[in-house]
């Protein structure tokens, strides 16, 4: 899955998995094993999407629809073109397989065709000239493409000569998305990222120095509860991106996820993950702290209090107001207004949604909302520990 924002994008997948997958905060690739795709496979792979959008296209002329990316116009491929049957694994329809593929490549015609993301993580790991010849394949094949997006590793891209990123650059990578999570030693080393703050900076102003435009990933929380810890990091994050300056920062607020080496480590009482209050604290010192001018985001779920995007220089202001007028709140008045963006926004749905919300997690809730209406000088306590809660399911 790629991330927030490419949802008009192909997900054309060059590698499998994480070639590093220690960091201990993250469940998505633990228990599996990383590798290179063939060139020649991808090369295929990028041969069917054409043949799917020119089917979904000619099927649809021939039914006289307006819309060829319809459901109606895929069903019918389906039924009559026994070409696209195939097998996903067990317990998968071979027509539903066939359906998915048209669906993904339909969603992409609809939007006109110009972004593509490649997956699994740090697929700028692949050998410089593979993924090159691959980025040239891609765009002789749809040269209408305008966008292509990796994931990245900061270490990965300052190991990368400057020749390398510049041949990327002008084959058609145009974003690395980058994992930064914080800028504090000290906090990458106990989440085993394996990089240092030194070799953030490196990799960054590599990439930006060929041209290839960088978001940095940043992640409130990281330092658990220990307050001076928690100030270091996000501090000493701002200083990295400071340095680097990268087009977009996006904020992605820790949850403690089941199934990562981190919910373990909080279990046995060797992590403290901090409150709603200290995430708000760190994030307000992230828009305090940024000296250059970039796009904002913090859509993901995980975040309290609010969802913004744009341009750091216009929003600053109003988001640090926002900020300190919610911190002069009482206790309880912010417990209930951290308790209602993450019920009323749409979290408790997804999980609910899911499948995960058990009965636990809903008394939870349930014994919060109550201590906040009865004034109970527990309110927040309840709250964090319903919020904590709820993340630990996973994040949408």
């Amino acid at each position: 899955m790629g991330p927030i924002g490419e949802g008009e994008s192909l997900i054309l997948r060059v590698n499998r998995n994480c070639p590093w997958n220690r960091c201990s905060f993250c469940n998505v690739y633990k228990g599996k094993m990383y590798s290179a795709r063939d060139v020649g496979d991808i090369k295929r792979d990028i041969d069917v999407v054409r043949r799917l959008r020119d089917l979904i296209e000619m099927n649809s002329g021939k039914m006289g629809l307006h819309n060829c990316t319809s459901r109606e116009n895929l069903r019918q491929i389906v039924r009559d073109c026994l070409v696209l049957e195939g097998n996903e694994g067990s317990g998968v329809a071979p027509q539903w397989a066939a359906f998915r593929s048209l669906q993904n490549v339909a969603n992409w015609f609809r939007y006109g065709g110009k972004k593509v993301f490649l997956q699994d993580a740090n697929a700028l790991g692949l050998k410089a000239g593979s993924l090159t010849e691959v980025l040239l394949y891609l765009k002789d094949i749809f040269p209408d493409i305008q966008t292509i997006s990796t994931y990245a590793r900061s270490v990965t891209s300052g190991r990368r000569s400057s020749q390398e990123l510049e041949d990327l650059r002008k084959a058609g990578l145009s974003w690395c998305y980058v994992g930064i999570e914080s800028g504090c030693d000290e906090v990458l080393k106990f989440m085993n990222k394996g990089v240092t703050a030194e070799e953030h900076v490196r990799g960054g102003l590599k990439l930006k120095e060929a041209g290839i435009r960088m978001a940095a990933f940043v992640m409130p929380g990281l330092a658990g509860a220990k307050s001076e810890l928690s100030r270091k990091h996000m501090e000493d994050t701002v200083t990295v991106l400071n340095k680097i300056q990268p087009d977009e920062v996006r904020v992605r607020s820790l949850a403690v996820v089941e199934g990562a080496p981190l919910y373990e480590m909080w279990r046995q009482g060797e992590f403290q993950s901090c409150s709603e209050d200290q995430l708000l604290e760190e994030i307000k010192l992230l828009f305090e702290g940024l000296e250059f001018d970039c796009t904002i985001e913090t859509l993901q779920m995980t975040n309290p209090l609010f969802t913004v995007k744009g341009p750091l220089s216009r929003i600053k202001g109003g988001i640090l107001d926002i900020i300190d007028k919610f911190q002069s709140l009482s206790r309880a008045e912010r417990a209930k207004i951290f308790l209602e963006h993450y019920t009323e926004g749409g979290y408790l749905e997804v999980v609910r949604g899911w499948g995960k919300c058990d009965s636990a997690l809903e008394s939870l809730f349930k014994e919060a909302i109550r201590a906040i209406y009865e004034g109970s000088p527990k309110a927040m306590e309840m709250t964090d520990l319903a919020i904590s809660a709820l993340k630990s399911k996973g994040v949408p």
